[in-house]
């Protein structure tokens, strides 16, 4: 089967899973006016791979398996439709498709320019999508330490991408760039559902918030494209690299730098999941005069499982959602209380939901909590007050967000008295700032406190707007929490925060993006109206100021897009392909071919034996494992021992891959590949620029036989003595 004939299969399982479950997002969205159709083809995806994953305990994780669960789903969907007639209109549904459609396009064009599962993490991106997709049980085996198993990582991302690669099967090769071009088209489709649901309806602030949320960059690029290419200066690392490095010894990613970077990380592929219960807690926000916060038991399961998805997704986003979810649903049965003045059954009500969503968001995931046994975190520590976010370079990733939502913001105070004490509070805050050191204070304070009063103020009516509020002041609450505490893993002295950063900011991102678009439409819908002091922004003076300040941050944060894209094509000077192993043609043909080879003659999951030592991560070393996904012995070693490994064990197995290629000792040799169930011996020009290796021993036919033979040599053993 050709590489775009596997595609196209594969997009049409997309679609076809994306109108399978309509009926169930429309259950779980119906107080919205896309019906929840935007939230369709991430959930249909999460429920395929919670239901193959689940009876994978009973049948084996396979391709009957995942069918299973595919009519499960569509018999919960068909069961569902006959009973509520639940489809949306076919203008709604068009539109999505046609804004899904473009994003996968797109983003697919992108990826076959940057085709190359190489550099940066892509190999240990790619070892764990192979180690899903063939294994039959869970945990999946650790592909870089051989007898071990993934029950140290968030490997759910990877089984909703691996669950239809391998239903599908698409050579996990091309299945990495479509995972990445899905990602990219899922979390544009989703984001501009939660504008056009945000605005009632308006496809333009739908669009709006999809490029906001997904295509902008921050004022970074526009620096670091001045500086290369006016100013002629040198740069390590090309023109992308330092839009993600603002904040010294963090990283602050935002959704277009992941995708452009096309490393498969957890936390890019949990961004559709992220805004997919972003849509249902905005349905439960929206749902005014109801006796019941869900609209059945059916909606209830539904945003339980998806937010329950999100920890074993990526675990960082888990407590951020659950916060958010207590929220929302503290501001229903507020609403409730408003209207009966009940306050015992509303607090009773209230009880009750949060522990129902908490029991049923973390029992369906259970064998999972079981096996997980994490062993990189330690706590949490405080931040010192030098390694603290200055003020400058938060505007600098965030500056366009901040101006449209402190503009709507103050346009919200309703006389000059509230104006006067939000001046004052925001004077305060700059104090309190200095005399603690803590620079952010002085922004993020006034605008937690703005968003939060008027999030409370708003609670009787529940409008779109206030659950934007309530984004805003989480943001700005996660934005101070990561100026006081981190959390403590392997990672040390100055960039001991840099984790914590890394993962909260792209909350940042998501929410404040949402939140700007919106408050760009509120601030356009009311430049008529005369009430309250929406007039600040109507003087024709103020509002060509402040419409020029707009476009300038607009240019200045589409830099970043523009450029890296091109610059990333034109640097990597890649051969225009889907698959994303042809690199190796140029890098290592020897390999290429070997490693082709293995994919599709070695059946199951025998270790094989390849090159490492111990600075092996970021570099070729593991790319049999990554690519073929059967284990080693050693993979990355700085990784493995990043993930809680035993530092003496990680150690002891460098040592003796080291032994089983160059001692002469049959003997210690077998020993050796028992004690680590090896059955493959991979012997290629790094194994051979590596180690002196002693190959009589592997020609001994009575243990070993060549199994390839080529520029790589691939020996099986036969039998252990």
């Amino acid at each position: 089967m050709s590489d775009y004939l596997q595609v196209i299969l594969w997009f049409f399982l997309i679609e076809i899973l994306g109108l399978i479950a309509i009926p169930l997002a429309g259950n779980a969205g119906n107080r919205l006016a896309d019906r929840g159709i935007s939230a369709a083809k991430p959930l249909g995806i999460i429920l395929v791979a919670y239901f193959s994953w689940i009876f994978s305990y009973i049948w084996g994780f396979n391709r009957n398996t995942i069918l299973i669960s595919f009519l499960v789903l569509c018999l919960l969907s068909i069961g569902l439709y006959r009973k509520q007639k639940i489809f949306p209109e076919r203008k709604v549904l068009l539109v999505n498709e046609l804004v899904f459609l473009a994003g996968f396009l797109f983003f697919l064009l992108v990826r076959v320019h940057l085709p190359e599962i190489y550099m940066h993490e892509k190999f240990m991106d790619f070892a764990f999508l192979n180690a899903v997709i063939k294994t039959s049980s869970f945990p999946p085996a650790d592909p870089w330490f051989a007898g071990g198993f993934l029950d140290f990582y968030y490997y759910f991302g990877y089984l909703s991408v691996g669950a239809l690669g391998k239903l599908s099967a698409v050579k996990p090769t091309i299945l990495f760039n479509l995972a990445v071009a899905l990602t990219f088209a899922l979390s544009f489709n989703i984001f501009f559902g939660i504008g056009y649901n945000l605005t009632h309806g308006k496809i333009r602030y739908g669009l709006l918030t999809a490029g906001s949320g997904m295509l902008l960059g921050n004022l970074q690029g526009l620096i670091e494209f001045v500086s290369m290419y006016v100013l002629k200066e040198q740069v390590t690392r090309g023109y992308y690299w330092s839009s993600s490095r603002v904040i010294p010894f963090t990283i602050n990613e935002f959704p277009y730098f992941s995708f452009i970077h096309g490393d498969l990380h957890s936390h890019m592929l949990a961004i559709p999941f992220q805004l997919l219960v972003l849509v249902f807690l905005l349905n439960i926000y929206l749902r005014k005069s109801e006796n019941s916060i869900f609209e059945n038991n059916l909606a209830f399961i539904t945003l339980s499982i998806s937010l329950g998805f999100l920890f074993p997704s990526n675990s960082w986003d888990f407590p951020v959602y659950f916060g958010l979810a207590l929220f929302i649903i503290f501001a229903f049965y507020y609403g409730r209380y408003i209207h009966n003045r009940n306050l015992f059954g509303s607090v009773a009500e209230f009880s009750k939901s949060v522990i129902l969503v908490s029991v049923f968001s973390f029992l369906p995931y259970l064998p999972f909590y079981l096996s997980f046994s994490p062993q990189a975190a330690g706590g949490f520590d405080f931040v010192v007050p030098e390694l603290r976010t200055t003020i400058d370079k938060f505007l600098i990733l965030f500056g366009l967000f901040l101006f449209l939502i402190f503009s709507f913001l103050v346009t919200r105070l309703d006389s000059r008295r509230k104006i006067g004490f939000f001046i004052l509070f925001a004077g305060a805050s700059t104090l309190l700032s200095a005399a603690w050191s803590i620079p952010l204070l002085a922004v993020l304070f006034p605008l937690l406190a703005l968003s939060l009063f008027l999030f409370l103020k708003d609670l009787p009516e529940r409008s779109a707007t206030g659950f934007v509020f309530l984004l805003i002041a989480t943001a700005a609450f996660i934005a101070l929490l990561c100026e006081i505490i981190y959390l403590d893993d392997p990672i040390s002295g100055d960039f001991a925060r840099m984790n914590t950063v890394f993962k909260f900011y792209m909350h940042l991102w998501i929410f404040l993006a949402i939140a700007a678009s919106c408050s760009y439409y509120e601030l356009r819908s009311f430049y008529g109206s005369r009430s309250g002091n929406r007039m600040l922004l109507k003087g024709a003076y103020v509002k060509k100021v402040w419409a020029a300040v707009l476009v300038l941050l607009v240019i200045s944060c589409a830099f970043f897009p523009v450029v890296s894209t091109i610059t990333r094509i034109i640097d990597m000077n890649a051969e225009p392909a889907l698959d994303g192993m042809e690199y190796m043609k140029e890098l290592d043909r020897g390999d290429y071919n070997a490693i082709q080879w293995m994919q599709e003659n070695v059946e199951g999951s025998p270790v094989v034996l390849e090159a490492s030592e111990d600075d092996s991560s970021y570099s070729y070393t593991s790319r049999v494992s990554a690519n073929t996904g059967l284990p080693t012995v050693i993979g990355w070693a700085r990784h493995e021992r990043f993930w809680g490994r035993n530092h003496k064990e990680v150690g002891k197995r460098i040592t003796d891959v080291r032994s089983i290629y160059s001692t002469g000792d049959e003997k210690k040799t077998l020993e050796l590949m028992d004690k680590y169930n090896v059955s493959y011996v991979y012997i290629g020009k790094l194994e051979r620029q590596m180690y002196s290796i002693k190959l009589d021993k592997f020609e001994n036919e009575t243990y070993f036989e060549p199994v390839y033979r080529d520029t790589v040599t691939i020996y099986k053993l036969k039998k252990s003595p």
